[in-house]
């Protein structure tokens, strides 16, 4: 199962994810921390963020905390 996740799940994608099971924080403290330590871009991470959202995987809006869902959950546990 890790093996289809890893697959069906880009790079960019598990790490929102586990940046987001780590703690708290808006969408735009989330990716620009990633974005800074990984040197992935900006637009590129947004992009993916939204995937995760239209997936129902993480959960935010501008003005709240984004979080995981608990499908999104399910998958950060099976990807280890």
């Amino acid at each position: 199962m890790k093996a289809l996740l890893g697959r069906a799940l880009n790079k960019n994608q598990i790490l929102i994810l586990s940046e987001l099971q780590d703690s708290a924080k808006t969408i735009t403290g989330a990716l620009n921390r990633i974005s800074k330590t990984s040197g992935i871009s900006l637009s590129t991470l947004k992009l993916n963020a939204k995937i995760l959202k239209s997936l129902g995987l993480i959960s935010y809006s501008e003005l709240q905390t984004a979080e995981l869902t608990e499908f999104g959950k399910a998958i950060i546990k099976m990807l280890g």
